[in-house]
């Protein structure tokens, strides 16, 4: 792989002639750790990040497996995600509108199929056409069932470990990060589960938004709170505990549902039941796959949820990282653009987007490419293209780009373990002077 380190247009890597990946992670690590300190940090974890052989599927993979998957996807299938794919009732009631999902633009695209039938929805419920509504119902209750499944990942929970390691690997060192700078944010698009595990695995206290223990209901302003110890009985001195998370699901989650009859202020509630048969009936409350995710992330949770996201990147001295991100998503993408008009405002992108952009990579490419284009030393942009060689003398593996999540959580964030066992020694070693003085 060719392994870059854009700040502005200026490939720094390049520049300094550095071609290996070990040469390479080492110095993007050193110049990350001075930007890791920053007082305000967040990072936008994308699909991406959950990615991989028993990770959650693509786009265009949900795509090829739901409308005709061919006689080798089928045999790859457990016995109930064959049950979930596009019935050929379903194909009827498309045939009849003239909505043909082998071809462009639906045939690789979720998005605009859901989209479409939403936009389908909403014509046959103004016009009062029960019959016909109905049907287009049924069509959209499927494709969001199969969504749901996928992103639920329940065929590969145990398979997915290298997943949930990589996730672990994150969570554990930035829980470590310096306990006198502010909590770090961890705002996601992932309506999956593997946040919420890897920190319950590792003893983390993290905040999502919710509050209550066993009826958990959304309330925006737990984001206000933080976890405190009593430092003196004493005394009224507090000290905000080291291992804490802020963690936003800005596009909901599998286990996040709707409860009409509630009487709270918000009736948005998280359930710990995350079993497919009970969560497909409930009204659940996931921003799917859609054009129309911008106007949807208008309403409760998603409004106050972004809310936060435009109030946290645009703190002074706010640094925004991006991870398993594609840039696709415009209402997301207007936040970051707002904050770049803030001085002290600094974005990473991880991605393999590079010198090598002429590939067809969609839309997503360019909105990278302009970032990269507006030539603004604030914004850097990492990662590797796809040109693989193989160097078995590496110690990192060569086969991995600077832009994976595993290489991000393993091997470019520091560990901060390190400064907390070196401010221990350092104050044992007072401690002793003192002690030798007396």
């Amino acid at each position: 792989m060719k392994h870059f380190f854009f700040k502005g247009k200026e490939d720094i890597l390049s520049s300094r002639n550095i071609l290996n990946i070990t040469e390479a992670v080492k110095y993007c690590k050193s110049e990350l750790s001075k930007l890791l300190e920053s007082r305000n940090l967040s990072f936008l974890v994308g699909s991406g990040c959950s990615l991989g052989k028993n990770g959650i599927p693509t786009m265009i993979k949900l795509a090829n497996s739901f409308y005709e998957p061919s006689s080798e996807v089928i045999e790859a299938m457990t016995e109930k995600l064959k049950t979930l794919i596009l019935s050929n009732a379903s194909k009827e009631i498309l045939k009849s509108y003239n909505l043909d999902f082998t071809k462009e633009p639906f045939k690789n695209n979720l998005e605009i199929f859901l989209g479409t039938l939403y936009s389908l929805h909403f014509y046959l419920e103004q016009v009062g056409n029960e019959k016909e509504l109905s049907d287009v119902n049924s069509v959209i209750d499927e494709t969001k069932h199969f969504i749901l499944y996928q992103c639920l990942n329940s065929d590969n929970l145990g398979k997915d470990e290298e997943i949930l390691k990589n996730y672990k690997n994150f969570y554990r060192k930035l829980s470590l990060r310096d306990s006198n700078l502010p909590k770090p944010n961890i705002f996601t698009t992932n309506y999956d589960l593997y946040s919420e595990r890897s920190m319950d695995d590792l003893g983390i206290t993290y905040t999502n938004g919710f509050s209550g223990f066993i009826d958990r209901y959304f309330n925006p302003s737990i984001f206000n709170y933080a976890l405190a110890e009593q430092m003196d009985i004493s005394s009224f001195k507090w000290n905000v505990i080291d291992s804490f998370i802020y963690l936003f699901k800005i596009h909901g989650s599998v286990n996040w549902i709707e409860v009409e009859e509630s009487d709270k202020l918000f009736k948005i509630k998280e359930l710990q039941n995350s079993e497919f048969e009970f969560l497909k009936s409930q009204k659940n409350l996931m921003i799917y796959p859609a054009p129309i995710k911008q106007n949807a992330s208008l309403g409760t949770p998603y409004s106050d949820l972004f809310r936060e996201f435009q109030k946290r990147i645009a703190q002074n001295q706010s640094v925004l990282i991006t991870m398993g991100y594609s840039f696709a998503d415009e209402h997301i993408n207007n936040l970051i653009y707002q904050a770049l008009t803030i001085p002290t405002f600094r974005l990473v992108v991880f991605s393999d987007i590079g010198a090598y952009v002429d590939n067809n990579y969609g839309i997503w490419r360019n909105n990278i490419e302009k970032l990269k284009n507006l030539n603004d030393p604030r914004i850097w942009i990492i990662g590797s293209d796809s040109e693989f060689t193989s160097n078995p003398q590496a110690e990192v593996n060569e086969g991995s780009g600077l832009h994976y999540f595993s290489t991000i959580a393993t091997d470019l964030l520091p560990d901060w373990s390190e400064n907390i066992i070196e401010d221990q020694n350092s104050k044992i070693i007072e401690l002793i002077h003192k002690t030798d003085k007396l």
